[in-house]
């Protein structure tokens, strides 16, 4: 007889719990499409509005997360849990977890921080902590970089907020600093003009500021010629590499020697 109840009991229960389960499984469904939905729209009208990449990555993830952990505590409330007690005990373990987790909640207070203070932009080249790259996404805790050699390199918002940023990419013009070696035996004024005049026809570099050629210093084996060229920053490898190869072909037809380091030697020999 006790066994007949507890079996009817046992069935009254799962009837009674089955569709609050049912209906904690559609909230769930639903509020995860919801938040796929709603994280789109999110990144369109942002999108519309022509902010930065960084930015919409960020508040797009933010909104889908913050949909999720109602979804969440909805289907709880469905389940038959009291709203309120699901929201003190979320609130207890957001606590813990904020405790156990402080360096994640840094990193989102630094993400929110790069989202307002702005140092850099996605596709920005910036160097930090001995490492550079591109920026290619900024998310809620995290940073991505993409290195020229194309590793993904990611950096903890908080650290990034922290550490010193060097952005090659946040002005449109920079500088290039390059050094030619000629010998002592060459025409130092010729040298000099020969580089001018280089200089004077190659397309990518910015008349203003002016460029400078000057004698940096008088070296071991070899005077060293500054040359200071202002360009587009996007044009700033290229013209490094194309100047380093038409020096080195324009000296060479012209008779000037980058001579190599030497070291000359003298031996004071007496007759015995």
């Amino acid at each position: 007889m006790n066994t007949a109840i507890s079996w009817s009991s046992f069935i009254s229960g799962v009837n009674t719990f089955l569709p609050k389960l049912l209906e904690a499984v559609i909230v769930i469904a639903i509020g995860w499409v919801v938040s796929k939905v709603c994280r789109r729209l999110c990144k369109r009208a942002l999108e519309k509005a022509n902010r930065d990449i960084g930015v919409i990555s960020f508040l797009s993830s933010a909104v889908s997360v913050g949909i999720k952990l109602i979804t969440i505590i909805m289907a709880l409330s469905s389940l038959g849990l009291n709203t309120n007690v699901i929201v003190g005990a979320f609130s207890a373990v957001g606590l813990g977890v904020s405790l156990a987790l402080k360096d994640n909640m840094a990193n989102v207070a630094g993400g929110i921080q790069m989202l307002f203070t702005k140092p850099f932009h996605v596709g920005d080249y910036i160097a930090a902590e001995n490492v550079e790259g591109s920026v290619e996404r900024i998310e809620l805790m995290f940073t991505v970089l993409r290195t020229p050699d194309n590793k993904e390199v990611i950096f903890p918002n908080s650290r990034l907020t922290d550490s010193i940023i060097t952005n090659y990419t946040a002005q449109k013009k920079r500088r290039l600093d390059m050094e030619f070696g000629i010998s002592y035996s060459d025409d130092l004024i010729g040298a000099q003009r020969l580089l001018r005049k280089i200089v004077e026809k190659n397309t990518k570099v910015i008349k203003e500021p002016a460029p400078l050629i000057a004698v940096n210093r008088h070296g071991d084996s070899a005077v060293v010629l500054t040359v200071r060229l202002w360009c587009k920053t996007e044009e700033y490898w290229n013209l490094y590499f194309e100047m380093q190869e038409t020096v080195k072909l324009a000296f060479d037809e012209a008779g000037y020697h980058i001579p190599f380091p030497q070291l000359d030697i003298h031996s004071d020999q007496k007759a015995g």
